[in-house]
């Protein structure tokens, strides 16, 4: 690498790998020197199940595991297990029990459903957890499912289709999970505006913001939790996983026991992730792909990694939501630009 090259590297807060518009956060290594994972889940409609299985295994190699008409699975050759699905539990459970039991009623019950339901019940493309710094491998499904006829939220105004993402976190101590929760908190109508969140999700109960009396209380600055505290507190304020940044599966990973005692939603499944799921799908729109939502998302974390700035922008934060100005006047999404190092 040239001299100049390696000076721009180090001067570049949010570097890219070459040739290459996704972003990497500050951290993109655990604790323990392992490359950082991150799941994904893109909802969409159009194709059936079947054939978004044939593309996710073009760019995925492996053997396909046909579970029922609703639900595969791909055991990739270079990865773990990619899940091509219908987004209902109901509809999987359905699928699974009718479409061979050998009666007729239940097949037919099963395929009516299953058609009825098309235009409404998204597909869903779950990854596994892959190396962070392999994210761009994603582009080519993209666009195979998108010339395949793929649509996306802003197809039909009952298309609250998302895209999710599950990024493992650099190290699960509690100032660093703390300093990220505060950090998405600061940056929420910022991320809600940037993305351009569409009206069919917003007023879905599934994306909600955090409550003020919740941001008030973690934004504080002599807030020094230690974990049990943290998990406590958020279960208390937010007893849900209907979040835009869902913390219970990181929180039930570190402590099951604890969130299980008050949590027993089944949906709600450990894993040492955040689970970001405020981004549309827009797969229909060629300008659209993963890396705008992945970039936004880094931006949180680049806040969470300075301390002090972090510090800065909460107080100012809680100061805005303490003042007489209505929001529509000096609203918070723009005041926060200052401190995300927007370009």
């Amino acid at each position: 690498m040239e001299k100049n090259e390696l000076e721009q590297d180090q001067a570049d807060p949010h570097p890219r790998t070459a040739n290459s518009p996704y972003t990497m956060p500050p951290h993109i290594q655990t604790s323990d020197g392992r490359i950082r994972r991150l799941g994904i889940e893109i909802e969409l409609s159009g194709p059936e199940v079947k054939d978004l299985v044939e593309l996710v295994q073009k760019v995925f190699p492996g053997k396909t595991e046909r579970l029922s008409e609703r639900e595969w699975l791909i055991h990739s050759d270079d990865y773990d297990t990619f899940t091509v699905e219908v987004d209902s539990q109901l509809l999987k459970r359905i699928a699974r029990d009718y479409e061979n039991s050998g009666d007729l009623i239940d097949e037919l019950t099963s395929h009516t459903l299953g058609t009825i339901t098309k235009n409404w019940v998204p597909c869903e493309i779950v990854t596994p957890p892959l190396p962070m710094t392999d994210i761009g491998k994603m582009d080519r499904l993209v666009e195979l499912v998108r010339e395949r006829g793929g649509k996306g939220t802003r197809d039909s105004i009952w298309n609250a289709f998302g895209l999710h993402f599950n990024p493992e976190i650099a190290a699960l101590d509690a100032v660093t999970v703390l300093h990220h929760l505060q950090a998405y908190i600061c940056c929420h109508d910022w991320l809600v505006d940037q993305s351009g969140v569409d009206f069919s999700r917003r007023v879905t109960p599934y994306i909600k913001a955090f409550e003020e009396d919740y941001i008030e209380f973690i934004l504080r600055e002599d807030y020094k939790p230690n974990m049990d505290a943290l998990i406590d507190d958020y279960i208390r304020f937010n007893p849900t996983r209907n979040r835009a940044l869902d913390m219970l599966p990181m929180f039930l990973h570190i402590d099951e026991a604890r969130v299980r005692e008050k949590i027993q939603d089944p949906l709600v499944k450990p894993r040492p992730t955040f689970h970001y799921r405020l981004p549309d799908c827009d797969i229909d729109n060629p300008e659209w792909g993963l890396w705008a939502a992945w970039n936004d998302w880094v931006r949180v974390e680049v806040l969470a990694d300075n301390a002090t700035t972090l510090r800065a922008c909460a107080n100012a934060y809680l100061q805005h939501l303490d003042s007489f100005t209505p929001d529509f006047l000096k609203p918070w999404k723009e005041q926060v630009v200052q401190w995300l190092d927007v370009r």
